[in-house]
C-alpha cells in the first residue's frame, strides 16, 4: 500500500517548501563559550559542526524532527499520516513530504556514548529557527551545567538567530521538566494558532512529551 501511494504521489505536482541561510564560520563558532565549558566539564569539548547532509546520513529521525514540525505548520496532514511514522527515522522522509531544511548541529568529541554538549537547529521557515535537540549536561551522570553557561548559549544562539533576520526561535521539549528550563529561560509555551500550535499544545498537554515552546525575538 506504501509503495502504491509513493507512486500516486510521484505523479502528481508537488509544491517543494525550501529555506536557505549563509551564516559565516564565525556567526556558527559564536554559540558555545568554550572557555567556560573547559572550566566546568575539565577539557576541551572538542566541538564539531555538520550541516545538512551529513546530519541527515548521522541522525535521520533527529533530522526529521523539523522536517515534521514544517509539513505540520503548511497543513501537510495526508502527507504527515501517510508517511511519517514509517519513515521518521529515514532520510526520505524530506523528499517524500517536500520539505528542504538546512541545518546544524554542533556536537562534541569527548567519546561518551551520550553527548554532553549538542546543540542541532534548523531554519523552519522565513521567521524562524527551530531547535531540533540541545544538551548541556557536564558529565556522564548528565548533571546540568551552571545556569549562567546556559544562559550565554541561549543568548548566543538569539544572537545567531537575529543575525539570520529571523523574529522566532522555538522547538519541542522532550518533557515538562525541560518545558521549566526553558520558561526559566525566558521562553513560553507555544500556542500559536497560525501554524496550528495550538493544537499540538493540546496533544503535548495530554502526553507530557514533545511540547512546543517558543519566544519572540
Amino acid at each position: 500500500m506504501i509503495e502504491r501511494r509513493e507512486y500516486e504521489m510521484s505523479l502528481k505536482p508537488r509544491r517543494i517548501y525550501s529555506e536557505q541561510w549563509s551564516p559565516s564560520e564565525e556567526q556558527i563558532s559564536s554559540i558555545f563559550p568554550v572557555d567556560d565549558l573547559i572550566s566546568e566539564i575539565g577539557r576541551n569539548p572538542g566541538i564539531k559542526v555538520f550541516r545538512d547532509e551529513e546530519i541527515k546520513k548521522m541522525y535521520p529521525a533527529q533530522y526529521n524532527i523539523s522536517v515534521q514540525a514544517r509539513a505540520h505548520n503548511v497543513g501537510l496532514v495526508e502527507l504527515l499520516q501517510e508517511y511519517y511514522e514509517d519513515y521518521k527515522g529515514k532520510p526520505e522522509f524530506e523528499d517524500l513530504v517536500g520539505i528542504k531544511l538546512p541545518q546544524i548541529l554542533w556536537e562534541d568529541s569527548l567519546g561518551y556514548e551520550d553527548k554532553l554538549i549538542s546543540l542541532h537547529i534548523s531554519k523552519l521557515n522565513n521567521q524562524e529557527i527551530f531547535i531540533n535537540d540541545i544538551v548541556l549536561v557536564k558529565n556522564e551522570d548528565f548533571d546540568i551545567l551552571n545556569d549562567e553557561i546556559i544562559d550565554k548559549v541561549l543568548n548566543n544562539l538569539k544572537a545567531f538567530a537575529k543575525e539570520q533576520d529571523v523574529r522566532y526561535l522555538s522547538g519541542y521539549a522532550a518533557n515538562r521538566s525541560t518545558l521549566a528550563l526553558f520558561k526559566r529561560k525566558g521562553f513560553q509555551e507555544d500556542k500559536r494558532e497560525l501554524i496550528g500550535n495550538n493544537y499540538l499544545w493540546k496533544i503535548a498537554e495530554v502526553t507530557g512529551e514533545q511540547l512546543p515552546f517558543y519566544v519572540e525575538l
